[in-house]
């Protein structure tokens, strides 16, 4: 096979396979503790060994290049995972900063939860009896719209209807709001 690469034949390149791959499995499994990723490791040095393989001339250069491909790629896994950890903390770090300056900022009326509650109640109060009934049902009764129409009697349509009606109605009357139930959410989340 020495030399011969460029022209390996299908049942050729599946024997360096199942030589090597268990070989660059274990190195991926060790490096990245991921048997999904070791597997990707594995798979993406033999690509890369398809593609090049007419510049390769010897078996123990396939071994070699095969090992070295794993090993850069399985570092290159960890540098990526270490980077999305420091941007995963740095954005989580940021969203507190920004909800406790948002906290802050707001006038000490908003921050009366029964003032807000009084608020939303009383736009929702605001509200048809028909968009009432199925805001209801859909925000605190935690039923699809399927289920609504159903118990209703209605098409789901006249149930995304009044739900639209009833969320730009809230939207409008709750609009000096919206900061405080976005920094409230975001919190209990």
């Amino acid at each position: 096979m020495a030399g011969e690469l460029k022209n390996i034949s299908n049942e050729e390149f599946r024997s360096i396979f199942d030589q090597y791959y268990p070989m660059l499995f274990h190195l991926g499994k060790e490096y990245l503790q991921d048997e999904d990723e070791a597997k990707e490791v594995a798979q993406n040095a033999f690509v890369k060994l398809w593609e090049i393989r007419e510049s390769l001339s010897n078996e123990s250069n396939i071994r070699n290049f095969l090992y070295t491909i794993a090993k850069n790629n399985c570092l290159n896994c960890l540098k990526r995972r270490e980077v999305l950890a420091v941007h995963h903390d740095r954005m989580k770090y940021l969203e507190m900063h920004f909800n406790y300056e948002a906290l802050n900022r707001m006038d000490h009326q908003y921050l009366e939860f029964s003032e807000l509650k009084e608020k939303i109640e009383e736009a929702i109060s605001g509200l048809s009896e028909n968009c009432r009934r199925v805001f209801y049902m859909s925000r605190f009764e935690d039923k699809s719209n399927k289920e609504i129409a159903a118990s209703l009697n209605v098409t789901v349509k006249t149930v995304e209807a009044h739900m639209t009606k009833a969320l730009k109605h809230l939207r409008k009357e709750l609009k000096d709001y919206l900061p405080v139930l976005l920094v409230i959410t975001n919190f209990l989340n």
